[in-house]
């Protein structure tokens, strides 16, 4: 039986256990799990987790974005219960053109908006229907189906991939984000940590806004249960976890700027805040790495990590292509794409 180890629990590595067949005999190890206790030591149970097109995206990147979507976009209506939900987006990127937009004619009921639509200083917008989802139930319901597929969950600290070797598996699949900068084996210094704060509160708003561009990134993020994620931040090689009162202030105001309907006040007064929320992200430099690697010893490694706008927009695309590479391994022949 052929095994494969998975270095990481987050969206990523479970993705591509997913997608691997049902024979293969599959280990995930990860120092943190879905259903632990809260922990800001990971990414994946903190994020925004929608859709959006990424800018600039090769056409390698674009199929593996849209397969991703395919997948939100079915698991919506087949599972419920997963937590994954259609809503509209309203996407405005200041400095924008329709030319630009690869994915426009992928995307549900896609259209360009109006200018009695934006905020009177934004310059191009569009809307479609997208996806959300809710990491703290999604991560749980999707461990439970591996392992009811008989995926093995174990923790485990990794230092180094080359320290699996004794497991005697075929191949490693390397999931572990901006872990990688840290694995003496791989030591990967294209990636970094980027924090990011975010404000959960009730609201009856039911889209999910995302403005980026020339502006501060801004986001209001339904999901769908009467409550909204305000953001947003993007602060590079920072991993205090602090909350910055006074950005949480400026998110307020940047909210109540873009969607005053929903948010007309820009007092922190104004809005029932649930909690803060500080996480820190992976981000690589010089873009997402899917390929293979043989290490010193003969070490078979599949590399999954690293795509920009978080792994939720990659996903099972990110997962499929990694898929091929470790049937590149067993076969020692090219395969046909899943």
């Amino acid at each position: 039986m052929t095994k494969v180890t998975i270095v990481g629990a987050g969206i990523s590595g479970m993705a591509v256990a997913s997608q691997l067949p049902k024979n293969y005999q599959v280990t995930i190890v990860a120092r943190d799990l879905p259903g632990d206790p809260e922990s800001l030591a990971w990414s994946s149970p903190w994020a925004g987790a929608v859709w959006m097109g990424m800018a600039d995206s090769s056409p390698a990147d674009q199929k593996m974005q849209l397969e991703a979507f395919a997948f939100w976009w079915k698991l919506a209506a087949s599972n419920p219960e997963s937590s994954v939900r259609r809503i509209e987006m309203i996407d405005l990127i200041d400095g924008g053109r329709l030319e630009d937009i690869w994915y426009r004619d992928h995307m549900p009921d896609f259209r360009v908006l109006s200018p009695d639509e934006m905020p009177e200083d934004a310059t191009f917008g569009i809307s479609y229907q997208s996806i959300v989802l809710q990491p703290m139930i999604f991560l749980p319901w999707l461990r439970k189906r591996l392992e009811a597929n008989g995926v093995v969950f174990q923790r485990q600290t990794v230092t180094s991939l080359r320290e699996l070797a004794h497991t005697q598996q075929d191949v490693i699949v390397n999931c572990t984000g901006v872990g990688s900068r840290h694995l003496t084996d791989v030591h990967d210094a294209a990636m970094e940590p980027v924090r990011g704060q975010t404000v959960l509160v009730k609201s009856g708003y039911n889209k999910l806004f995302i403005r980026r561009g020339k502006v501060d990134y801004t986001y209001a993020l339904s999901r769908l249960d009467g409550t909204v994620i305000l953001g947003g931040i993007k602060q590079h090689n920072n991993v205090a976890t602090s909350v910055d009162t006074e950005l949480r202030r400026d998110i307020f105001r940047r909210i109540a700027a873009n969607i005053p309907a929903a948010f007309p006040s820009s007092s922190p007064d104004a809005f029932e805040v649930v909690r803060d929320i500080v996480g820190i992200r992976p981000q690589r430099s010089s873009g997402t790495r899917v390929e293979s690697e043989v290490l010193p010893g003969g070490v078979k490694v599949v590399h999954a990590y690293g795509p920009p706008g978080g792994a939720y927009i990659w996903s099972m695309g990110m997962a499929r292509r990694a898929v091929e590479l470790v049937h590149d391994f067993v076969l020692a022949t090219p395969v046909a794409k899943l």
